[in-house]
């Protein structure tokens, strides 16, 4: 869509879907990094209807540049959204581009990539879903100097807030310093929480096309890591500069796996998107991904018999 003649550096992508009271958050923390380069951030509400697209256009109202002079500041209509680009009154190098979605494409079955893919050129690109958020000003401008200073590698990461409902915040660090390149097994046996989505910024191109070899998984962040750790090396940040909502209402998480029919599900597909990254690798983790299956089976398991796993917690308190 870009048409603007503004060479973007980084491009933040944000998907998000009934996140009212958090949505806030999130573009504050897109406005407030400090960079020396343009980015732009593509925001696409799924037709929310708890009132998070009336919070993003106030927002815009009150941060950004919609009127007047402005020649960067336009809209679109289509039978599917109506966008709005535009740049920040006070920080000039922060855009916004909002999609406004007509209807829940989620429902609908329909990919919101098309709308993407005029984005898709911008050299690195950044997530942060509606529920989570940046905490750092200098998040985006020291990942790009590393990426920057490291082309042989295709992603950089840093450690992560993990907040819970009774607004709990744990930092998880999954080293003690920062690491130039990340082990291969450590990112390939990780769980869940090893890479927070929000604290990643990767080479654009090198992310395309993980959906070809996982099409069996519901979610797209475990197949994108993966991918980029194939194709080049993984850089580490040892400082928290994001924070993950976990089972935020409205996420993934809470829709998912509170859910036993449907939790149930997500494991049988994991291990089957596991088997479908063995085959894309042609069987060069094979060892390490029998480790990785084997763990996620003892994890299901040990959520369904909760007898056994406050036995097993229990011992490990006492050792």
């Amino acid at each position: 869509m870009n048409n603007s003649g503004i060479e973007f550096k980084v491009w933040v992508r944000c998907i998000t879907y009934n996140h009212a009271p958090y949505i806030t958050e999130a573009l504050n923390g897109f406005c407030m990094q400090e960079t020396d380069f343009p980015y732009v951030c593509t925001i696409f509400d799924d037709a929310s209807t708890d009132g998070e697209q009336e919070i993003i256009r106030a927002y815009l109202q009150e941060h950004f540049n919609l009127e007047g002079d402005n020649i960067v500041s336009r809209t679109e209509e289509t039978d599917d959204y109506t966008l709005v680009f535009a740049q920040h009154k006070d920080n000039k190098n922060c855009f916004f581009a909002v999609y406004y979605l007509k209807y829940n494409h989620y429902r609908a079955k329909k990919p919101k990539v098309a709308y993407q893919r005029g984005w898709s050129y911008i050299k690195y690109e950044a997530i942060c879903e509606g529920d989570d958020y940046w905490t750092h000003p200098k998040k985006l401008q020291r990942q790009v100097d590393f990426l920057d200073s490291h082309p042989e590698h295709s992603l950089c990461f840093h450690a992560n807030y993990s907040l819970y409902k009774d607004n709990k915040k744990n930092a998880y660090y999954p080293y003690r310093e920062d690491v130039d390149v990340c082990p291969k097994k450590d990112i390939i046996l990780s769980g869940g929480n090893f890479m927070a989505t929000a604290s990643m910024v990767f080479v654009t191109q090198l992310g395309s096309g993980h959906r070809a070899w996982s099409k069996s998984s519901k979610v797209g962040d475990a197949p994108l890591m993966l991918t980029l750790a194939e194709r080049g090396r993984v850089g580490y940040i040892n400082e928290v500069m994001c924070c993950y909502r976990v089972a935020a209402q409205g996420s993934w998480t809470q829709r998912i796996l509170m859910d036993k029919k449907k939790k149930s599900e997500h494991y049988k597909q994991t291990f089957q998107f596991l088997h479908d990254y063995d085959e894309w690798t042609n069987h060069k983790y094979h060892t390490l991904i029998k480790r990785k299956i084997m763990k996620n089976k003892l994890h299901y398991w040990l959520k369904k018999n909760t007898i056994m796993r406050n036995f097993i917690l229990l011992i490990k308190k006492f050792k």
